[in-house]
This record gives C-alpha cells, structure tokens and sequence, in this order.
C-alpha cells in the first residue's frame, strides 16, 4: 500500500536501503531511546526499531496510520503518535533521548530550537536542506554564517554524517539533502542569565547583516552607540565590526562584559 505525499506537510519519503541503515549505522542509537519525527511510510523508522531499545515516532499525517500499524504491531518498541512534533510535550520523556528524523524542511529552524531547549535530548541525526546544513556548519567570515551557526555550535558539536543527492526522494525535491550529526554539549557554555542573554546578542548582531555591531545593538538593546563602542574596545572590538567576523568565543566575551 502507497500513500500519495503531500506537499503542505513537506513529504519527500526516502527509499534507498543502504542509506537509510547508514544513517541508522552512524547515529549510534543502539539500546538507545530514538525519537522520529515524520516517519512518513516507515522507511527508516523500520531500521530504527531494529536497533534501538524503544522509538517513539511523531507523525503528523494520520492517512499513512493504515501503512505504520503494521509496522507499530511488528515491532513492540515502536509506538507511533499522530500529533504534531512542534506541540508534542518532550518533557514527559526521562531517559537519554537520541533523534533522527528526515526533516520537513519548511520547519527546520523550529524544530532545531525545540531539541535544543529539550533537555533530555542528548544527539539528533537531521536530514536537511543542503543549504541548511552548509549554514549550520559555517563558521565566521563566510557568507553563510549568521545567528543559527553561531546559536547551535554554541550548544552542540555539529557534523555532516554524509550528502543526500535529491533523486534519492520520491517524490524529487528541488534540492539536495545533508544529514548532520548534532551532539548536545554535556555543560552550558555559560550559566543563565548569561545563556540567554548570549542568544539574545547573537539574534541581535545578526538582525540586519548590512550594519555594523554597534547599530543592530544599539537598535536591540536601545543602549547609546558610545556605551556599545566602548563594550566592544573592551574586548579588542572595532566600532565598525559586524555579526558575521565575531567567532563564538568573541560572542561569549561580549556576553560576559555586557551589563546586565
């Protein structure tokens, strides 16, 4: 049985067997929690549950339920629930959670935000937009690098687990894919209120990437351009510095003499 995909959902289902158990393969999920997010029509969630202890799969489109019964009753460590992802309450899981999921890519940034702020969740395995993923890596200086880069290097250890050509889909999108490997830190970086005062600077710093430092903060924290000029001298920071030349580490200095 097939169902047709839908595009208001971002349905693009992978079919390749040796690609899928290389994800699998490479996400180091074994005896391990995984959750899925949109398990389509169970491709990957199959290898899944052959692997891990337990995976709870999120599926939004309730028309494949008639395809994952079948999957969810040859395999009891698989339970599917038909909700969305983004209103699912992850805070009820406990143990160790690892995901991996073919990500819609219309809900990439929401989703990458809410397995960064879910504190069980130790690793996630993305298949993203290429684009996505070649922004998440970048690092200072490039034209890719902007707030996202910044915010998740932050939290997480970032890798490309491996490139996905589009015609590996069906149905084809118009782009190619990457899978990304994300391992949460063990520690914050920085404790709160600086952790989040940190996301707040980088947000800033990047609103409009044609200004200086001083003017997107100047215009985010309403403080006077003399007082950020200063903060950024400070710190070995020119006046006419932008977003995309600080690396994390000049961002976690900022932070640390910004007054509070």
């Amino acid at each position: 049985m097939s169902v047709q995909a839908k595009k208001k959902f971002g349905q693009n289902f992978l079919r390749d067997k040796n690609l899928l158990m290389k994800i699998v393969r490479e996400s180091h999920i074994q005896n391990a929690y995984v959750i899925e997010v949109g398990p389509g029509q169970g491709a990957l969630t199959e290898f899944l549950a052959r692997e891990a202890k337990h995976v709870t799969a999120y599926e939004i489109d309730i028309s494949l339920k008639p395809i994952l019964d079948k999957l969810e009753q040859a395999h009891p460590n698989l339970n599917i629930i038909y909700e969305d992802f983004m209103t699912a309450d992850l805070d009820l899981f406990h143990d160790p959670i690892h995901v991996v999921a073919n990500v819609p890519y219309y809900i990439t940034t929401p989703i990458l935000f809410k397995l960064l702020e879910t504190k069980h969740i130790k690793t996630a395995s993305l298949m993203i937009q290429k684009e996505v993923c070649d922004r998440l890596l970048a690092k200072p200086d490039s034209k890719q690098y902007n707030a996202l880069s910044v915010i998740l290097q932050y939290h997480a250890h970032v890798s490309k687990m491996l490139d996905v050509k589009r015609h590996m889909f069906y149905p084809v999108p118009n782009v190619d894919s990457a899978v990304i490997r994300i391992i949460k830190r063990e520690k914050p970086l920085l404790e709160e209120p600086l952790e989040s005062l940190f996301i707040n600077i980088v947000k800033h710093a990047f609103k409009q990437k044609r200004k200086t430092l001083v003017n997107n903060l100047h215009e985010g924290f309403e403080l006077p351009k003399d007082d950020i000029i200063n903060i950024l001298n400070s710190i070995n920071l020119k006046s006419d510095t932008r977003a995309e030349a600080l690396t994390q580490e000049d961002f976690i200095k900022l932070t640390e003499v910004w007054p509070i």
